[in-house]
């Protein structure tokens, strides 16, 4: 690059301020919202207020990512007073799989959230393949209990797009293919399948899908059933036929229906809910969950 192109790049990237970052290679990042996050605060970072998300210790955080593609997670450890330096470990999750670990050590740097100071940042890069995954980060360490974390990917990324949640638990996440677009949908079936964890008050999106196996014809019915601590709150019933466009990636014994999409009404405070298949002659079913693009949320985990 001549000296005037290195000087155009620097002031795009001084202008892009808070919304770009790059690695020591030169890759450009740009920082997204990911779709399992709750409640973000801001980081006075000089003249920049940064936003990023609080991960607990222990608990694990969704996003998604469509591939192939690049995904860096920027880590801060919140420093309890008196310490000085502590270990933590970072893992990211899909499924049951681990994608990557990382043990970091840090120090406290000048930032501070709440008059608690936090680390200094400790990344984890992450080769995303082809496809739509779903991932869970994982931080724990044995002398904090709280860490905060920042997202960025390569290429342009909306921050305006639905949002989608991950499941707390789940037994089995398969692709389904329509088209281009690739979607993460969780299996259940009568024993259930699938937990998902919220915090109201907010509208949740539920989008159904009853797995044809290849003797089934005709048209479907299926009951779903929604629980919480044991107690059957509502039922969502359809009727559904064989889709002729979608078909799952993982699974070529089982063929989709065509989708049915219910809006819940979550109330005030924190929930867990339970799903699973109350009737149909379909061996399960499968769901995606989404925020009401009307719907002003507390938060999702």
């Amino acid at each position: 690059m001549n000296k005037i192109g290195t000087i155009v790049m620097a002031i795009v990237l001084l202008i892009a301020g808070n919304s770009f970052a790059a690695d020591t290679t030169g890759v450009v990042y740009k920082v997204f919202t990911p779709t399992g996050a709750g409640k973000s605060v801001l980081v006075k970072s000089g003249d920049k207020q940064l936003k990023y998300f609080a991960v607990e210790k222990g608990v694990s955080f969704g996003f998604n990512v469509t591939g192939p593609t690049k995904v860096k997670i920027m880590t801060r450890a919140e420093f309890k007073p008196g310490i000085k330096e502590l270990n933590y470990e970072i893992q990211t999750w899909e499924a049951n799989h681990l994608i990557k670990g990382r043990k970091a050590t840090t120090t406290p740097s000048a930032l501070s959230v709440g008059g608690l100071n936090i680390g200094l940042a400790r990344d984890m890069i992450i080769d995303v393949p082809e496809g739509m995954h779903s991932y869970r980060l994982w931080i724990t360490s044995d002398k904090t209990d709280r860490y905060y974390v920042r997202f960025y990917q390569i290429g342009a990324v909306s921050e305006t797009e639905p949002d989608y949640i991950q499941p707390t638990q789940f037994k089995q996440q398969v692709t389904l293919v329509s088209g281009n677009n690739l979607q993460a949908y969780y299996l259940v079936d009568a024993t259930g399948g699938v937990s998902l964890t919220v915090t109201g008050p907010m509208s949740l999106e539920i989008f159904c899908r009853a797995n044809y196996d290849h003797d089934m014809k005709g048209r479907a019915k299926y009951t779903l059933g929604m629980s919480e601590e044991g107690r059957e709150i509502t039922q969502f019933s359809g009727v559904v036929s064989m889709s002729s466009k979608a078909q799952f990636k993982e699974l070529s014994e089982l063929i989709p229906s065509t989708l049915n999409t219910y809006t819940y009404s979550v109330p005030a405070g924190k929930h867990i809910y339970q799903f699973k298949k109350l009737e149909s002659a379909t061996p399960n079913l499968a769901l995606r969950f989404r925020v009401a693009k009307s719907s002003n949320p507390g938060s999702v985990q």
